[in-house]
């Protein structure tokens, strides 16, 4: 069920973004941006044994108008675990910090209301391996994007900071 949804978003939007290239738009942003982002990620609910994350995304997006927008970022998300320290047979001590990566494939809509936004995303999480969604608000200023989220994903939820700069 979650494969048909996945298609039928991505038949959705390929035919949204089909249908808005043979139309004039007097826009004077640019229809494809490209950005790239960091973000800094607090883990909320299922997530208990993990510190904080830092992330790394790719981000594009797709004006339909000056209000409208279609965005897929990728990234990925450091979290940082517990230390944790233990003997081997020889009597040493060794200590680790194992940390848990989660890569984020999603794609969404964005809505703007001069330089503030609101966005809805939805996507594949590894590293817990589960679908999830997430809400987010931002503003875009010059070149910069900063943008406040909440993820969805399963039982885990994270809330992230994010600041991005549009090449």
């Amino acid at each position: 069920m979650k494969k048909l949804y996945t298609i039928l978003l991505s038949v959705f939007l390929l035919s949204m973004v089909t249908k808005t290239q043979a139309q004039d738009t007097t826009n004077t942003e640019s229809k494809l941006r490209i950005y790239s982002s960091f973000s800094y990620v607090q883990p909320v609910q299922g997530l208990s044994k993990y510190s904080y994350s830092f992330g790394v995304y790719s981000n594009i997006d797709y004006n339909f108008n000056k209000n409208f927008a279609a965005r897929l970022d990728v990234g990925w998300n450091d979290f940082s675990g517990p230390e944790k320290e233990y003997i081997d047979q020889n009597k040493v001590v060794h200590t680790e910090h194992p940390n848990m990566s989660v890569w984020e494939f999603t794609a969404g809509l964005r809505v703007s209301a001069g330089p503030v936004y609101l966005e809805g995303r939805g996507g594949y999480f590894t590293g817990i391996n589960s679908w999830g969604y997430l809400p987010a608000v931002g503003l875009k200023i010059w070149k910069l994007d900063i943008q406040a989220s909440y993820t969805f994903a399963g039982d885990k939820q994270w809330a992230t900071a994010r600041v991005g700069y549009y090449f």
